[in-house]
């Protein structure tokens, strides 16, 4: 079930928005997890961009999102963050706000760099920076961080097998490296050829490194 139809099931009056007590069902039935009421209200000012006390299905499903990321603790600290960047107070950060505070992190970025990172963060097209939109940003810059710390270490495991630097292990630098990291067991050559099988997608008798980054990713 997906979001917009958990946020109709349980808006029992129709009306479009959410209730503390319709929103605490809500998030069981989306995330399965139970909130206490001191929690539902702390989630909705986190969302409430109009005040109001309530949420309708757009912040539902930005809130629902952001809390398969993070849990309170972190949404917590994230708003604390969040309050550095939000200079005037207003609950949302602006071009002009941002490119200030990445400045002042010396992290100076050009009007057009601002605009774009903007532009990508902002769901709503408001063309600000909301709370739950700034949590995502954050959360999605980290995953990328990530991805590009992993894609650097098999990059470098690749490379240690790759002896000649030609952008191919074949099945003699395969069998050297394997036997003088275990030169206990120096692997046969039906072995290498189990491995070959394995990785070599093509069948060209080498191995790429895509095709050594996906022998990874699907062991």
């Amino acid at each position: 079930m997906h979001y917009e139809e958990i946020f109709r099931a349980f808006d029992r009056d129709q009306d479009g928005y959410l209730s503390g007590k319709e929103l605490g069902k809500c998030m069981k039935k989306a995330l399965g997890e139970k909130f206490s009421s001191k929690e539902l209200q702390y989630i909705i000012s986190c969302a409430d961009k109009d005040e109001d006390g309530r949420m309708d299905c757009d912040e539902f499903r930005m809130t629902a999102t952001v809390l398969k990321m993070v849990n309170l603790e972190e949404l917590k600290e994230l708003r604390g963050v969040f309050g550095g960047f939000d200079l005037d107070g207003n609950g949302t950060i602006s071009k002009a706000e941002f490119g200030a505070c990445m400045e002042r992190m010396g992290q100076g970025v050009s009007a057009e760099e601002c605009n774009d990172m903007i532009k990508s963060a902002d769901r709503d097209g408001d063309e600000v920076i909301s709370f739950l939109e700034f949590v995502l940003m954050v959360k999605e810059a980290e995953q990328k961080s990530e991805m590009l710390e992993d894609e650097q270490s098999m990059r470098e495991a690749f490379n240690m097998f790759d002896e000649n630097g030609d952008g191919h292990i074949d099945r003699e630098e395969l069998k050297q490296v394997l036997a003088s990291m275990n030169q206990d067991s120096v692997p046969t050559d039906t072995e290498i050829d189990e491995m070959f099988k394995l990785a070599d997608q093509n069948g060209d008798g080498t191995i790429t490194f895509n095709e050594f980054r996906s022998l990874l990713h699907d062991s």
